[in-house]
């Protein structure tokens, strides 16, 4: 550990025990009272209350944009960098350099617990009221999670208000999206709200369309004046080709067009499905107590054919002709359940002149996961191996249906569950007016079982963990507040090695600095902070040769740097927000990376994570002919990045501007217009290796009307 980073924490500890006992020591309980309606394991600060940075992005901005996909939204904060996406089948991102288990999608929060995990496909934005960046651990309260942070989905709610919209949408390569919102009253204590969309279009890769589809619904029940229920549910379909993207051997980003498509067209769509229930009951216990409590279950299917390009050296023609490329025939078959159960007690009780904003709680939460992965693979490059041996594609002239793929085989059989029963609190101590303390932890007991059909092993292994945090918030004047920060974490992950053997929990260690900063009579916020994170047991692969294929959890990383975010208004009605950050990211033990059998060094970049990204978004509303127009932009910039692991492979840095316009004709009619990638800029937003680049969209242009009745 480093001698700075051991110091920092060891004085967060000191200065929050210190605080707390010698607090306790003087006050006895007296008086309790209520702070009013708490967010699930959030509890209700403000602002610069909290020993945590969160950057948010609302349901207008994102309108106002014409983003539909959650990866797209997130573009708009720099601590989130893209991540592989498996051929654009699943969103995958990184929080401040970590991006967690590269084979299976990113997992989010859903209304602020666990319930977003599986093979749901890229997820649509309708239906989602708020998009939260929460940065730091989050594992002492929400339980797994990666170091860098989590992200939270608040989904849009039914209200009592009758309120309803539907809007068309247009743009080149064939966009077409139609979506509708209706709110409806159903009684003086129900009240139900639907939103669908239906949208497909073609992309600019050859050969490709998408297509896509879901509905969501939110039902309120008032039981009484102290109780509420509320039920959600999320359905969605998406049937997308499997797409790995370009070839840059070299770095040579103009060696064929990023139009070209090289797997094969017969293989089809992959089609995903999500099929996601989510029950919340709060309910005031008294006039200072709130009790939340939830349960959901979440479904999700994979089913996949793709032709991928072959990354053996000893398999792959191009490094002979440079023009040959071998493939592989890939088919998957990916299923899982997760079920989540949370009941939490929130409020605050005062020992004398000390105030407790406490939340404690208890949640479940299963995660079932079924996968079928078999692989045909071609013979070793030799003179005598022909293109249907090798099923390969001219890079320069691909002809679809050439050569026809070989038996595919059993690659990954295997059945895995994951238990994990967590208790939990938190105390975020008010000592004066200026000073607060937040300390709590988690106790979590877990279960693993992995059945792996194709080698007949089945495992099984029971963990238990604490996982602590500790704050401290300094308000230094009415608008402005210092923090730090402390907290460790966990994941399981998914999988085992050679002998069958489940791998070690992934663990991490973070620490924050932070400042936070109102101005403009509180209308704008600012926000800069400092972390410094650690991981270890990453799934690398095992190097004994006799076990190839084979991963260790051993792997070791870290992630230290600067952010600065800020959003709110500016004089003359401006709206901003403004995303900075500086990371330094890094491999900290030699290891083999467990996909194309590289060496990794001690000090090697972490993949796809730049070093300096931004983003920016303005807005300004006018008044014309009596009637609202809203128009805006924005610019984003991501550093370049590391391509590939093992190899000095780097994709180019980037800057892309989006323009969007709103105008309201009157009080049920609008339209909008919005342009992405304005300028037509060439660029590549991730990749695994030089023989899978995934180019960036082009200029897109939309135009929309809707309705509101």
């Amino acid at each position: 550990m480093k001698p700075l980073n051991y110091a920092c924490r060891l004085s967060v500890l000191t200065l929050s025990l210190a605080a707390i006992f010698s607090a306790q020591a003087q006050n006895s309980i007296e008086t309790i009272e209520v702070k009013g309606e708490r967010q699930a394991y959030r509890g209700e600060f403000s602002h610069l209350e909290t020993p945590e940075a969160i950057f948010e992005f609302d349901a207008q901005l994102i309108e106002n944009t014409g983003l539909t996909d959650l990866t797209d939204v997130l573009d708009m904060s720099a601590s989130v960098s893209r991540q592989n996406s498996l051929g654009g089948l699943w969103d995958s991102y990184a929080i401040r350099g970590f991006f967690g288990d590269e084979n299976v999608p990113s997992g989010y929060l859903v209304n602020g617990f666990n319930a977003g995990r599986g093979f749901s496909g890229p997820r649509d934005v309708s239906g989602i009221e708020r998009i939260e960046v929460l940065k730091g651990p989050k594992a002492a309260l929400y339980g797994r999670g990666e170091p860098g942070g989590s992200i939270n989905l608040v989904t849009k709610k039914a209200t009592f208000d009758d309120a309803s919209s539907v809007q068309l949408t247009a743009g080149n390569r064939a966009y077409r999206r139609f979506e509708a919102d209706v709110n409806t009253v159903i009684s003086d204590d129900v009240a139900g709200r639907f939103i669908g969309f239906y949208q497909e279009e073609d992309s600019f890769r050859d050969t490709i369309e998408t297509q896509k589809h879901g509905l969501m619904t939110s039902l309120v029940f008032k039981q009484s004046e102290r109780s509420q229920i509320f039920y959600d549910l999320e359905y969605a379909e998406n049937e997308i080709p499997f797409d790995r993207g370009i070839i840059a051997v070299g770095g040579n980003f103009e060696f064929m067009p990023i139009e070209r498509f090289l797997g094969e067209p017969s293989d089809g769509p992959t089609t995903t499905s999500v099929l996601g229930h989510q029950l919340q009951w709060n309910y005031d216990l008294n006039d200072t107590w709130e009790l939340s409590s939830a349960a959901a279950y979440r479904q999700t299917e994979l089913d996949s054919f793709s032709s991928d390009v072959e990354l053996l050296p000893s398999h792959q023609k191009f490094y002979f002709d440079g023009q040959t490329l071998s493939r592989q025939h890939r088919e998957r078959h990916y299923d899982t359940d997760q079920y989540v159960v949370r009941f939490e007690v929130a409020g605050e009780l005062e020992t004398g002149s000390i105030k407790h904003n406490i939340i404690a709680g208890v949640d479940y939460d299963r995660f079932e996961y079924d996968r079928a992965y078999l692989v045909a693979r071609g013979v070793p490059v030799s003179p005598t191996a022909s293109d249907q041996d090798l099923y390969a594609i001219n890079v320069h002239n691909p002809v679809y249906g050439q050569v026809t793929p070989g038996e595919r085989l059993p690659a990954v059989v295997t059945q895995e569950n994951q238990w994990s029963t967590g208790l939990y609190i938190q105390n975020q101590i008010e000592l004066s007016d200026t000073l607060q303390v937040r300390i709590g932890g988690r106790f979590d007991s877990m279960k693993q079982t992995l059945d792996d059909k194709r080698r007949d092993i089945y495992t099984e292994h029971s963990e238990t963990r604490f996982s602590p945090q500790l704050g401290v918030v300094y308000q230094v004047a009415d608008n402005w507040s210092v923090y730090s920060s402390y907290g460790q974490g966990y994941r399981m992950n998914l999988g085992a090695d050679f002998k069958g053997n489940v791998f070690d929990l992934n663990e991490t260690d973070s620490l924050e600095f932070g400042t936070k900063l109102s101005l403009l009579d509180n209308n704008l916020d600012i926000a800069v902070a400092y972390f410094d994170n650690e991981q270890k047991n990453i799934i690398v692969a095992d190097p004994n040769p006799d076990h190839r294929g084979a991963g260790l959890s051993i792997g070791k990383a870290s992630s230290a740097g600067y952010e600065l975010d800020i959003a709110g208004q500016l004089p003359a009605d401006i709206k901003v927000k403004f995303s900075y950050m500086y990371l330094d990211a890094q491999v900290e033990e030699d290891y083999v990376d467990s996909a194309i059998y590289v060496s990794i060094k001690q000090g090697d970049d972490l993949l796809n994570i730049p070093e300096h990204s931004a983003s920016l978004q303005v807005s300004q509303e006018y008044v014309v002919s009596g009637n609202a127009l809203t128009v805006g932009g924005g610019l984003q910039y991501v550093d370049e990045r590391l391509g590939q692991r093992g190899v000095d492979f780097y994709l180019p840095s980037y800057v892309t501007a989006n323009l969007f316009a709103n105008y309201d004709i009157n009080a049920q009619w609008s339209v909008k217009a919005q342009v992405h990638n304005a300028f037509d800029r060439k660029h590549f937003t991730n990749s695994y290796t030089q023989f899978w680049v995934q180019p960036g969209e082009p200029r897109k242009v939309l135009l929309s009307t809707s309705y509101q009745f």
